[in-house]
Parts: C-alpha cells; structure tokens; sequence
C-alpha cells in the first residue's frame, strides 16, 4: 500500500514567485504623467487672464505679449533651485528659445485674427504629431505597436480638433473679405509699411510715443482689412490659421534640443538653460526689429518711436499672470518629457486645449447649447482615450 502512495510536496501548492509578483508602475512613469498634467493645467490656463475686458481694450503686439512670456519664464525658473535643483546650464537652451519664441509670437498672432479655439486646435494637434515624429524616428522611443502608436496620436489630433471646432460653432464668423477695389486700396494693409498692433510690426499713431510709454486710446479696428504681402491681398484668418500651423510645426521642436544636452541637464536642471535661451533671443529679435526700421527710416529716434507700446498699466499685471501660468505649464512639458519621452511627454501635455475648452464653456460662457456642449465632451473623450492609448503603447522605462 504504501508503495502505491504519491508523495506530495507541501509546497506544490503554494503560488510561485511569478504568480505573486504584482505589475507597479515605476515612480518616475507616474511623476512623467503628473507632470503632464501640470504641463495641460498651465498651457490651458495662460491665456484666461489675457481675455479680460482691461486686457483687450489695448491691441498688444505679439512680440510684446511674447515679451511678457519670456520675462516671466526667466524669472521663474530660479525657482527651481529652491527645490533643491542645482544650477547648471547648456547653450542648447539657446536653441530651445529659437524654437519657441518665434513659434509664440505666431501663436498670439492666429488668436488675435484666427480664434482662440480653432488656432489652439492646429497648434495642438500639429505639435501631437511633430513631438511624435521626433520621438518615433529620430530618438527611437520604443513602443509596443508602431501601428497603434500612430493610431492614438490619430485619435488625439482628431480629439483635439473636435474640440477647437466645436468650441467655436456658435461664433459668428467675422466678414474679412474686402474688395481689392474698396476704398482705392486703402484698407490694405502692407506688412512692409503699415505695421499694426495685430502684426509682427506696430506703428503708433502718436508720435511722441515710445514702446514703454502708454496709450489706452483705441485703434481702429483692422481685422477686417486684408494683408498684403509681395503685392497680393489674403484675408486676416488665412494668415491667421498658416501661423496657427507654423506654431506647432516650428514649436513641437522646442524642447528636441534638450535631448542633445550632455551631463545630468535634463529636467528641472533644464529649466534655467531654456528660460535664459528664450529670454536671450526675444531680446535678439527686438534688435533686430530696430535694426530694420532704423534701415528703413534712417532716423534712431523714430525707429524708436514705431516700435509698439508695453502698455504697461494694462497689461502689466494679465501679462505677468499669463507668463507665469504658461512657466509652470513649461516646467511640467519639460519634466514629463524627461520622464515619458519626447512623442508621449508632450502630447500629453496638449491635452491644453481640454483646459482652455473648459475654461470658454464654464467660465467666459462661450458655448451655451447643451447638444455642442455634448459633442465637444465628446471630442475630449477621444483625445484623452487617444492619450491614454499612447501612454499604454510607450515602452519608457522607469
């Protein structure tokens, strides 16, 4: 009998080590994706203090308004050191800040003439795509399914225009087309000679006024004055949406350099080197617009003089407010790239448009329909699925 007995281990039947082991998500994966959401938070939020009615009763030049970002970029990156961040810096912020400055300016200048809403949803789709192209083929960021991969940034891009679209389906669409034949031609307007607040270029009416002196007098209105540029007329919104499109094709770039850094740069270590960079070239590219009135004019004083107002008592303190939500923005876009990649790290940070969306239904009451209301819900669900999706398929190691 006891030659027919099996013996049993006790042990058998014990789960083995692979059946207890839990799958966690790596500390630096979920700071990645907290930062993300700081990033949105921040992005999504700058240009709320800008729409107030004390902002908008002055047109403020782009550069201007970049101006505003740049400064308090720089000044709150110092922050970082109260956290225990050591200083160190890298030329290649200086690369950063040519990627991102120029592409600011551009963005100010398609809300002013293309919308809030269907601007954000070109820059933010464009740069989805740009930082997953960059992340995808250049830095080879491993991913579980190519195809999948490509089809979540679809989902987001797609997500992020219903939104913009649906955000603005109850606006009136403003009459930009003018005769070329109106008023002999005197509603054009010339970026080489007539330079508006609503341009890259601004010419003040008063001529005793320099840029940081201020004048809360109204201009008159030329959003519906064509632009003309190498003798041809295009309306406002056209050129509006082609800088919506440079601005996330040329600004999904803007954190690339930071890959290149060498040493332990990267992250908040990054922050320093980018503000000085984008501080560095904004003061650049005013040079280079005095330059080239003082080119055009021959006269220092009145290259002086056209240069567009600060207007420093309206905008000093939306301005500062908006540069700074946009700061804690970068900084949360720089730390979710270090930790989640290029092609994840900044997508997920242009889940800003569900921010600024939320911030136009619930706040400035911009879409009133419970039906548009409903599909623009709809649309964020697509791109947060689409961003959720990606996440899934990155293979960032903790």
């Amino acid at each position: 009998m006891s030659s027919d007995t099996i013996p049993i281990d006790p042990n058998a039947f014990l789960p083995n080590d692979d059946s207890t082991t839990t799958t966690t998500i790596p500390p630096s994966i979920l700071i990645g994706w907290f930062a993300a959401l700081i990033g949105a938070l921040g992005f999504g939020s700058f240009a709320v203090p800008i729409k107030g009615d004390a902002a908008n009763s002055v047109d403020v030049d782009p550069l201007v308004m970049q101006s505003y970002k740049s400064l308090m970029c720089f000044l709150s990156s110092w922050l970082v050191l109260l956290c225990g961040q050591e200083f160190t810096f890298t030329w290649w912020g200086i690369v950063s800040g040519l990627f991102w400055v120029p592409a600011g300016a551009f963005n100010i200048f398609a809300i002013r003439n293309a919308g809030l809403a269907v601007s954000q949803g070109i820059v933010s789709s464009s740069i989805v795509m740009v930082s997953f192209i960059w992340g995808d083929l250049i830095f080879r960021e491993a991913v579980k399914s190519e195809l999948i991969a490509y089809f979540a940034v679809c989902l987001i891009m797609a997500g992020l225009y219903g939104m913009s679209f649906f955000s603005t389906s109850e606006e009136q669409p403003e009459h930009t087309s003018v005769s070329d034949n109106d008023n002999n031609g005197e509603e054009k307007l010339d970026l080489m000679r007539h330079e508006s607040s609503d341009s890259f270029d601004s010419s003040n009416d008063n001529s005793s006024m320099g840029p940081l002196e201020i004048s809360e007098r109204r201009k008159p209105s030329i959003r519906g004055r064509p632009i003309l540029i190498c003798g041809k007329t295009y309306s406002r919104r056209n050129i509006g949406l082609c800088s919506a499109l440079i601005c996330g094709v040329w600004g999904g770039s803007c954190l690339v350099p930071m890959h290149y850094a060498q040493g332990d740069v990267k992250g908040l270590a990054y922050v320093i080197s980018f503000s000085v960079g984008a501080l560095t070239v904004t003061v650049l590219l005013w040079v280079a617009r005095f330059a080239y009135h003082l080119v055009k004019l021959k006269s220092v004083w009145e290259a002086y003089e056209v240069l567009p107002s600060f207007h420093l008592r309206v905008m000093l303190l939306p301005g500062a407010t908006a540069g700074s939500l946009w700061s804690i923005g970068n900084v949360g876009s720089i730390v979710a790239v270090k930790h989640l990649g290029q092609g994840v790290g900044y997508s997920a940070s242009q889940a800003a448009l569900l921010v600024s969306g939320m911030w136009g239904i619930f706040y400035f009451k911009e879409v009133s329909k419970p039906k548009t209301i409903g599909k623009w819900f709809a649309s964020a669900f697509v791109t947060i699925s689409g961003i959720l999706l990606l996440g899934y398929e990155s293979r960032t190691e903790g």
